[in-house]
């Protein structure tokens, strides 16, 4: 098992009124990591693209011990822990200056056909990947599913500033969404200790998300992101308090 390390530095723009690295911005770290790694293991974005193909975060999960704040060090493990004929997992485990955990996830990846938007059958991909490998949760990884009532909280329109390399909205922002939509509706007071995000479709520049919540019992909370106008679900989100 290859696994990779970084180091990086909190900055003074990724945190927020408590000091603290913003969620959607440790998600960039998990990001940029995650795409290093698929670099220096030749399954980057310039051999994808090669392949006719571009990665998309399908599911990931975060398990906070705690978050670190302004000017912290923090490094950074991830590792590729296996695949099917349509999923890669890889896992990501952050640590202080002291050693001491900070937070852990566990992800799902899909390739998607740039031409088709289908998916590609990963054992017909030369991947360097291992078929198995160590988990860095607990428990194991499930897609988020509908569950509850859900009301309308929020729309967004998505704005330009929103869309990633592969000209569809960043992972990152459904989060920020949610997130940001979460704590208006429910006054958040507490410290989030667990996200989890499940992707469903792509979303472009110009279109509008209604952002539907759900409250459930324990300090968790639900979001569900749907085209407006439609009944196409975009993205689900979870959020533990």
């Amino acid at each position: 098992m290859e696994v990779k390390e970084e180091k990086f530095r909190i900055r003074t723009y990724e945190c927020g009124v408590d000091g603290r690295i913003k969620i959607f911005s440790l998600m960039q770290y998990l990001q940029e990591i995650a795409s290093l790694h698929a670099e220096q293991l030749g399954l980057g974005f310039d051999k994808l693209s090669e392949m006719g193909g571009y990665w998309v975060l399908s599911n990931i999960r975060i398990e906070i011990s705690r978050l670190p704040g302004w000017d912290d060090e923090v490094t950074l493990k991830t590792w590729p822990s296996g695949y099917t004929r349509t999923i890669a997992t890889r896992e990501f485990v952050g640590k202080d200056q002291n050693d001491s955990e900070l937070f852990r996830a566990g992800s799902e990846w899909m390739v998607l056909n740039k031409e088709t938007n289908r998916l590609k059958n990963l054992f017909k991909l030369d991947l360097n990947l291992p078929k198995t490998g160590v988990k860095a949760l607990p428990d194991e990884l499930k897609r988020l599913e509908p569950q509850g009532d859900y009301r309308k909280i929020d729309v967004v329109r998505v704005p330009r500033s929103a869309i990633d390399l592969n000209g569809h909205v960043n992972n990152t922002e459904y989060v920020r969404w949610g997130i940001d939509a979460l704590r208006r509706t429910f006054k958040l007071n507490k410290n989030i200790h667990c996200v989890q995000a499940t992707y469903l479709s792509e979303v472009f520049e110009g279109d509008e998300l209604d952002l539907q919540a759900t409250s459930k019992t324990g300090g968790q909370f639900g979001i569900l992101g749907r085209k407006s106008g439609t009944k196409a679900n975009v993205f689900l989100m979870e959020v533990c308090c």
